[in-house]
């Protein structure tokens, strides 16, 4: 049973069904309001700590700008290609001309080889980054 002395003992999960518990009753005891209440700090300097060491693994892990603007870049190059080089094959189709709905062809096709490209060299470049981190932690 969890009291005032062993509390700490136990998992955050069974805490806060405790605490839980004693926040269903209407009027609690003297005890059981100290036991509320110290499982309420408890629980928050739990959550404290867990934030510190997520603060410490961000701190730890290099900054990602470069791998994640080079993926939008990606995007947005593919995006824009297709949308253009579709367009293009519509107003060739209407005007009936051939040469700019192979234009229009090759534009997609270009577009989407240029946004994979930047994709794939986005991760290569956070590969790089994670193996020497890896490489830093073993010396």
């Amino acid at each position: 049973m969890i009291n005032s002395i062993n509390y700490k003992n136990y998992s955050q999960s069974d805490l806060l069904i405790k605490f839980q518990d004693l926040n269903g009753f209407g009027t609690l005891s003297k005890e059981d309001q100290e036991l509320r209440d110290n499982i309420y700090i408890y629980l928050q300097q739990l959550d404290s700590q867990e934030l510190n060491q997520d603060d410490v693994n961000k701190n730890l892990n290099p900054s990602t700008s470069i791998e994640d603007t080079l993926y939008t870049l990606g995007n947005i190059v593919s995006v824009l290609g297709v949308i253009a080089g579709s367009l293009l094959i519509v107003f060739a189709i209407s005007e009936e001309l051939t040469f700019l709905a192979i234009w229009g062809f090759a534009g997609i096709l270009s577009s989407l080889i240029s946004g994979y490209v930047l994709k794939g060299l986005s991760k290569i470049i956070s590969l790089l980054s994670s193996l020497q981190s890896t490489n830093s932690e073993e010396q």
